[in-house]
C-alpha cells in the first residue's frame, strides 16, 4: 500500500512553517533595529545609516514626493564642505523649526560661508524657485544624502510601519502568529509525546515477553538436566 499525505495536514504544515519564518524574520528585524540602531535627534540610524520618507516635490526631479532616501548620519562638516567647493553636488539633511515644531528638510547645498567661527549653508530644493533659500548652520545638519533613493517606497513603509505600531497591527502580525506558533509547538509536542508513550509501551511488552520466555527456557533446561540425572 502507498503511503499518502492528507492533504489538509499537508497545508496546516506548510501554512505553520510559513507562519514560523514570518515571525522569525520579524523578531530578528526588531531584534536587529534594538542592538544595532542608534537615535539622535529624533532620527534612528543602523550602522551610521538613517532612511527618510520624502515629504513633498521640493527635489524633484532628484527624488520625489513619497520615495524613500538614505542619509549618512555619520559625517564631516568639513568634508561637507570640501565636496561642494570641489564642485560635486552636496545634498544634505537638516533640522528646521517651524511654528514649534521640528521637521527634516533635505536640500542641495548651493554655497557655503564663514562667519566668524560659523559655517553657513545655503540650501535651496531643486524644484524650488530661485529666492527661496535656507541658511542653514552646520550644528543643524543631521545627514548628508548617499544618492540612494527607493521610488515609492516611502509611503508604504511609513503605511506599513503605522499599521505595525497599531494595536491592531501588533495583534494581527506578532500577537497572532506567537499564538498559533505556540498551539502548533503545543500540538506537536503533545503528538510526539504520545507517540513515543506507545512506542515504549510495545517495546516494554517485547522485553517482558523475552525475558518471560528467557525464564521459561532456563525452567525447562533445568527440569530437562534433572530429569536425564534421576534415569541415570
Amino acid at each position: 500500500m502507498e503511503n499518502t499525505i492528507n492533504p489538509k495536514k499537508k497545508t496546516l504544515k506548510i501554512v505553520g512553517n510559513v507562519v514560523f519564518w514570518v515571525v522569525l524574520v520579524l523578531v530578528l528585524v526588531y531584534s536587529a533595529l534594538a542592538l544595532f540602531s542608534e537615535k539622535d535627534d529624533n532620527m534612528t540610524s543602523v550602522f551610521g545609516i538613517s532612511s527618510l520618507t520624502v515629504q513633498s516635490g521640493s527635489m524633484s526631479p532628484t527624488f520625489d514626493e513619497g520615495d524613500l532616501i538614505f542619509v549618512k548620519t555619520n559625517f564631516d562638516v568639513a568634508k561637507i564642505k570640501a565636496d561642494f567647493e570641489a564642485g560635486k553636488t552636496v545634498v544634505i539633511t537638516f533640522k528646521a523649526i517651524e511654528g514649534g515644531e521640528t521637521y527634516y528638510n533635505t536640500h542641495t547645498v548651493i554655497d557655503v560661508r564663514e562667519v566668524g567661527s560659523l559655517t553657513w549653508f545655503d540650501t535651496r530644493g531643486d524644484a524650488a524657485p530661485l529666492d527661496e533659500i535656507d541658511h542653514v548652520l552646520s550644528t543643524s545638519i543631521v545627514g548628508v544624502w548617499n544618492g540612494t533613493s527607493w521610488s515609492g517606497w516611502g509611503t508604504f513603509l511609513d503605511s506599513f510601519i503605522g499599521f505595525l505600531k497599531s494595536s491592531v497591527g501588533f495583534l494581527l502580525f506578532i500577537v497572532l502568529p506567537c499564538l498559533i506558533f505556540l498551539v502548533y509547538e503545543i500540538i506537536r509536542f503533545t503528538k510526539i509525546y504520545s507517540q513515543y508513550q506507545v512506542q515504549k509501551s510495545i517495546g516494554d511488552r517485547v522485553k517482558f515477553q523475552e525475558e518471560a520466555l528467557a525464564i521459561a527456557r532456563a525452567q525447562l533446561e533445568a527440569e530437562k538436566k534433572q530429569a536425564e540425572e534421576e534415569q541415570k
